[in-house]
């Protein structure tokens, strides 16, 4: 478990990233993007640390954790990297983007935190419900051709990618509870269960498991005096190997104990009349789709006349990564993926102040999947060659333990 999150954990945006280059005053462009992303609306760094590097749980502990969230806790962890590069030429440009993406996301109730932690026993006549969880993880590389335009002053920017799948794994439990008799006398488990797990055979993190197709576009344009950037990104999928483990089932399972009068004479068919094999699930191979996060994105940039704010920009993001291919496309499969997400819908306000050294751009938003406001700081330096680093989680950098996210990101521009 623990190397699985360490493989697994990052990023989500850079919002002064994802529009379409305005500059295009030099012809050859090269890039370099790191994205590192831990995100919780519940679980805190102190839970981060202890499943990566071992410790102690106290009882103390496990309680805090458990009663910390809400009725859902989400966890998102990224890691991106990615080199690009860039031709313009007259009023167009071309260009080809590779990117490494390892990306973790779940949901899960505080009663499956519970029955991690804590086990059955300390919830005797009671029911644990952990329906609606969700763990979904991917790998792949991204290889993303580039095509970029303006007519008439409206800049427009296309972008297809192909997808090398990895590896996958999901579990989503549509529907589950746990309740345990007064002194185990039986216990009665519910569960509608969907998983897919890619082939296990080859754990090498650049197995080829899966193919798939992701695509984008971006239209940046003027309204009166303000700049209009309306885009979507990473709309797509990845379908994998046949050769993929997969499991449907919606059962019910009544566990009621053995009765043991001779310990001496205890043996293996007492299990077997108490567990018959047909109440467990079976597995098959087979291929299958999952999705990407996709995102959309509205922004509107101005200046004002304010002496703390002479720019800005306004902005909202959404996230659109369906659990599976269950149903065809309607407007209750867009809303689906949007839910699925467990992305809250992002707002928020961005500036950019230049001082001698370095341009320091500043970034208030609430929502994403912690829901939460954020503050972000990014310091930028250069024009023709540039230099930025920064956090979309400054509040969290000085609350240690206490934070619930954790991010940084750097891009190096150079330009010819």
């Amino acid at each position: 478990m623990k190397k699985i999150i360490l493989i697994l954990c990052t990023p989500l945006f850079l919002f002064s990233q994802e529009k379409l280059e305005t500059t295009r005053s030099y012809k050859n462009q090269f890039q370099w993007n790191t994205n590192l992303l831990f995100e919780s609306n519940s679980l805190d760094k102190g839970f981060l640390n202890t499943m990566l590097y071992g410790g102690y749980i106290t009882d103390s502990m496990k309680t805090k954790w458990i009663n910390s969230g809400g009725d859902n806790n989400i966890l998102y962890s990224e890691i991106s990297n990615g080199l690009s590069y860039t031709y313009n030429f007259n009023k167009h440009s071309i260009g080809f983007r590779f990117a490494d993406r390892n990306i973790l996301n779940a949901s899960f109730t505080d009663d499956l935190l519970r029955l991690g932690f804590e086990g059955n026993f300390h919830h005797q006549d009671k029911t644990l419900d952990f329906g609606g969880t969700s763990i979904r993880a991917d790998r792949f590389q991204q290889y993303t051709f580039t095509y970029g335009t303006e007519v008439k002053a409206v800049k427009m920017s296309t972008s297809l990618s192909y997808l090398a799948g990895n590896h996958h794994l999901s579990y989503i439990i549509e529907k589950g509870s746990l309740y345990t008799a007064p002194f185990g006398t039986s216990l009665d488990i519910a569960y509608d269960m969907s998983a897919f797990v890619t082939d296990t055979a080859s754990l090498s993190p650049l197995v080829h498991n899966g193919n798939g197709l992701a695509l984008g576009l971006s239209t940046d344009f003027q309204y009166k005096e303000h700049d209009i950037h309306l885009s979507f990104s990473d709309l797509g999928f990845i379908m994998w190997s046949p050769e993929s483990i997969t499991l449907a089932t919606d059962s019910n399972f009544n566990f009621s104990g053995i009765e043991i009068e001779d310990i001496f004479s205890f043996n293996d068919s007492l299990l077997e009349v108490n567990n018959p094999k047909d109440d467990l699930p079976s597995t098959k191979k087979s291929a299958f789709k999952s999705y990407i996060p996709a995102t959309f994105h509205l922004s509107i940039s101005g200046s004002g006349d304010y002496k703390h704010l002479k720019n800005y920009t306004l902005g909202v993001q959404g996230k659109w990564q369906p659990y599976s291919d269950n149903t065809p496309l309607s407007f209750a499969k867009i809303g689906q993926g949007f839910k699925e997400s467990n992305f809250a819908t992002l707002y928020y306000i961005q500036s950019v102040f230049n001082s001698k050294y370095c341009d320091v751009i500043p970034t208030l938003s609430h929502g994403g999947y912690s829901a939460n406001t954020n503050l972000g700081l990014a310091l930028s330096r250069g024009k023709k060659h540039n230099f930025t680093v920064g956090t979309y989680h400054l509040e969290n950098v000085l609350n240690k333990k206490k934070a619930k996210a954790i991010s940084v990101y750097f891009n190096i521009k150079l330009q010819f």
